[in-house]
């Protein structure tokens, strides 16, 4: 008889970005924070947040999840059945995951806040290029395919904006791509969305490179997204046609904020 796997009782890396969100969920100064965290965008957390990751009780509790899974386990009213799976990706693969995602209130709106949370300078360069695909393996080359395509269409349909060009690409920036592209989606199915880029200020656990100050993290996020997508994009709520609002902030807190929770 095979022997049971162990169930694990902590995440692998519990070090920071990771370690204060999973502090953040967990504290009682959560709902606070994140309130304040969204004052003047319009959007506050629902009575019920429906926030993922919660906690590090169980594996599930602190594993980063997909858009798809969570709207599947925590639907929205405008999308009752979730998303269509097979949208980013046709066949079996990696879809993006996501350090939080809960529910808000967007101009008294049922919406969802999508939260990727950064803890040293380093940090917002990983994952800068999409997985390629597998020579000869149709279904990973039609994958490869789907990403492109929906990097695409989200980069000419975020044009009629009229604030510039948006250049979403699978061979760059692609962790940031692949975020806005998700914002667009949402917003296209009706769904009040924001984007937050969450800094975490001064970690103990990054002192080589660290986020250490507003300013800073604010710089370095308009650097980085200069390649792809319009500056002003930043910090505006946005809106195309009949579509839902949508609005992509850059905001930060200070991790010694959560010592001691």
């Amino acid at each position: 008889m095979a022997k049971k796997k162990k169930e694990k009782t902590s995440p692998d890396r519990d070090k920071g970005s990771y370690r204060h969100m999973l502090d953040l969920v967990s504290s009682p100064k959560f709902e606070s924070i994140l309130n304040d965290l969204l004052e003047s965008t319009g959007a506050r957390l629902a009575e019920s947040d429906c926030r993922h990751p919660i906690g590090r009780s169980k594996k599930k509790d602190w594993t980063e999840a997909e858009v798809e899974d969570y709207l599947k386990t925590h639907p929205i009213d405008r999308l009752p059945r979730g998303m269509d799976r097979k949208w980013w990706i046709p066949f079996k693969g990696k879809r993006p995951t996501w350090d939080l995602l809960c529910h808000i209130e967007v101009a008294n709106k049922p919406g969802l806040l999508l939260v990727e949370a950064k803890a040293h300078v380093g940090e917002i360069g990983e994952k800068n290029r999409k997985t390629p695909p597998e020579k000869g393996n149709p279904r990973s080359l039609a994958n490869d395919y789907s990403i492109r395509l929906r990097l695409a269409e989200a980069s000419l349909s975020l044009a009629q904006l009229n604030i510039g060009n948006f250049h979403l690409s699978s061979d760059h920036h692609y962790q940031f791509s692949n975020r806005i592209t998700y914002l667009h989606k949402l917003a296209r199915e009706g769904v009040p969305t924001v984007l937050m880029y969450l800094g975490w200020l001064n970690s103990s656990d990054w002192t080589d490179d660290p986020l250490k100050s507003h300013d800073h993290w604010e710089k370095i996020m308009r650097d980085h997204m200069e390649p792809i997508a319009p500056r002003q994009f930043a910090g505006g709520q946005s809106q195309l046609d009949d579509s839902a609002t949508m609005q992509m902030i850059v905001r930060s807190v200070e991790a010694s904020m959560l010592d001691g929770k």
